[in-house]
């Protein structure tokens, strides 16, 4: 009986798993919209699953993200502007940390970085407008990203608080930039190569959200 109950348990654990694979890997769908919620708590983080599994592309370059910060320091009343400080590379490499249960926050600036990318993208495109169109046109294209930059802001001041957790924060900025990955081939040259960065974008100075580090 017990041999029955086991196998039982284990023929509904393996059929559960199968169908949220399907349905995690199905294509987008009215109907994978209504159940995808639950189907994503289950999957993620430990059976997350991607095409790159199966076909890895070797990556060209790196992103940065380079944060700045005005606060006031303890027993000053003198706002002061931090140093830009550099924060996703030592993000990417933190799941290797804990890796029985690695932190999403690398997904999250990945996220960040794909809508800085087509931010910066849509907004070169303004250069060809006539002038007197220019101004709308941002005003859409900031009311499209409104999202993704409120995300940013509270992201950016918990990372913020992280760094100067005794200061009185201001306001966060972020830079986004992308270095080239030096290859194998050319790392031992000497002199090494220089390694350029190119920037995408720099948001505009962002209101502190307090309470978001808690």
């Amino acid at each position: 009986m017990n041999v029955r109950i086991s196998a039982l348990t284990a023929l509904v654990a393996v059929t559960v798993y199968c169908l949220c694979c399907l349905v995690y890997n199905a294509p987008g769908s009215p109907a994978k919209d209504r159940i995808k919620g639950s189907v994503t708590a289950f999957m993620e983080p430990y059976f997350w699953q991607d095409w790159q599994l199966f076909g890895p592309t070797p990556g060209s370059s790196d992103d940065l993200i380079y944060l700045r910060t005005r606060m006031k320091l303890p027993g000053s009343g003198q706002v002061v502007e931090s140093s830009p400080v550099e924060i996703e590379q030592a993000i990417d490499r933190s799941p290797h940390d804990f890796p029985v249960n690695p932190t999403k926050l690398p997904g999250v600036l990945l996220a960040f970085d794909a809508a800085a990318n087509r931010y910066a993208g849509i907004a070169i495109k303004f250069k060809k407008l006539p002038a007197a169109r220019r101004d709308a046109a941002r005003k859409i294209l900031d009311k499209q990203f409104a999202p993704d930059f409120e995300e940013m802001r509270r992201f950016f001041s918990a990372q913020a608080k992280t760094l100067y957790p005794n200061a009185q924060i201001i306001s966060v900025q972020a830079t986004f930039k992308n270095r080239p990955i030096i290859p194998f081939s050319e790392r031992y040259e000497v002199p090494r190569p220089k390694e350029h960065q190119q920037g995408i974008l720099a948001t505009s100075w962002m209101d502190y959200v307090p309470g978001v580090a808690q």
